[in-house]
């Protein structure tokens, strides 16, 4: 049995992921342990070579990427509107090349990663092979009526099943709420002296702050770097790491800013790491900032209360789904850099609150975001399907 995955990026952009990260993600193992399929396969049109990661094999496609690759670029930017079609016009164009790569996969079911993209390419091939089709539901600002025609809708957060059944009208019984899954074994707190051969001694200030995430406006990092001033001005001997990629438009308007709020010794972009360092920077810092503006779930805000370290993030939902304020970190206006910060300055200060909320923060994500549970919940709603 056969698994054709359609993922948001290109095969390379995974390659930060340990093998298990990346194949409890597209090839789930069941309550024996078991890989849930023989064989995955990419159908991934931003590839351009036919690729293999860890036994997935990615079949690439599409000759004119320059169009799609921009509309992308447009829709993250805020430029263009999501709706539904946006990208089926460029898969029509070599429907049959299409086809005929998703028949080497020999699929028995289809899972698009993303409600834009993805799904139109699933629901492409799900009409002229009458597959199954599975597409998951990441991004507040990336669903579609594209979802509609899927047999099964993965919501990571109650936030997006709610948008769903409102907004897009979708059968309730077609939702399958999934978090995303955290590898609890590569995510735990990390000793000191494990931590220094990881992250340059180089930052070892008295306070310590970690932000983590893609650079684009979503992230909000211009109040980010604005409540670090204000954090800066207040205590002194502050540093704060950014760990995330950005298109060299957003890097170099952030890092002017950065700049010109005198944080040139004090904040630093260090870029992508891979997901096995990821665990030593969150153990590095006192706490977590994370004052997104928009989220599926918070992928970061998890993986950073695995290791120990508190969040003060944004009081929206559904960043509140896994920061609950006062036990395992803090939430603020997102809009108000003077409240991110007084919210990071208090933990920062306050012995006792940093100790409980240290206390809480594993325990408060260690079960129901662990990845063996949340594989377990995938290979449930694959049967289900394939019944």
């Amino acid at each position: 049995m056969n698994l054709l995955a359609i993922p948001n990026d290109p095969t390379s952009a995974y390659y930060r992921n340990s093998e298990e990260d990346f194949l409890s993600e597209f090839n789930p193992k069941d309550f024996n342990g078991k890989r849930f399929f023989e064989q995955v396969y990419f159908l991934n049109w931003k590839d351009y070579k036919d690729e293999e990661y860890f036994g997935v094999k990615s079949l690439s496609f599409l000759e004119n990427k320059e169009e799609p690759l921009k509309l992308v670029k447009d829709i993250g930017s805020g430029e263009i509107f999501f709706s539904y079609p946006l990208f089926t016009e460029f898969f029509l164009e070599e429907k049959e090349k299409i086809i005929n790569r998703a028949k080497e996969a020999r699929a028995s079911i289809i899972r698009s990663f993303n409600a834009d993209h993805a799904a139109e390419l699933g629901i492409l091939v799900k009409e002229t092979l009458n597959l199954p089709l599975v597409v998951s539901v990441h991004n507040m600002l990336r669903v579609t009526d594209s979802i509609k025609y899927a047999d099964s809708v993965i919501c990571i957060s109650d936030c997006l099943v709610n948008r769903c059944i409102l907004e897009y009208n979708v059968d309730p019984d077609k939702i399958v709420l999934i978090p995303d899954g955290i590898d609890m074994n590569l995510f735990y707190p990390k000793k000191e002296k494990d931590i220094g051969k990881i992250v340059d001694p180089k930052y070892n200030k008295k306070y310590k702050l970690l932000s983590v995430g893609r650079i684009n406006n979503q992230k909000n990092l211009e109040k980010l770097l604005e409540a670090v001033k204000f954090i800066k001005g207040e205590l002194k001997d502050v540093c704060h790491i950014h760990l995330g990629v950005g298109d060299k438009q957003n890097l170099d308007k952030i890092l002017q800013l950065k700049n010109s709020l005198g944080l040139e010794k004090n904040s630093y972009f260090l870029g992508g790491k891979h997901k096995t360092e990821l665990p030593f920077y969150y153990s590095w810092a006192d706490v977590n900032l994370f004052p997104s503006i928009c989220e599926g779930l918070g992928r970061a805000s998890i993986e950073s209360l695995a290791c120990e370290t508190p969040v003060v993030t944004t009081y929206y939902p559904p960043m509140t789904e896994v920061v609950k304020d006062g036990y395992n970190g803090l939430t603020a206006n997102p809009h108000d850099p003077k409240e991110i910060a007084s919210k990071a300055i208090e933990i920062l200060t306050n012995n006792k609150l940093k100790g409980k909320l240290k206390e809480n923060a594993r325990k408060s994500v260690r079960k129901k975001y662990g990845v063996e549970f949340v594989m377990q919940k995938h290979c449930e709603n694959y049967k289900q399907l394939l019944k």
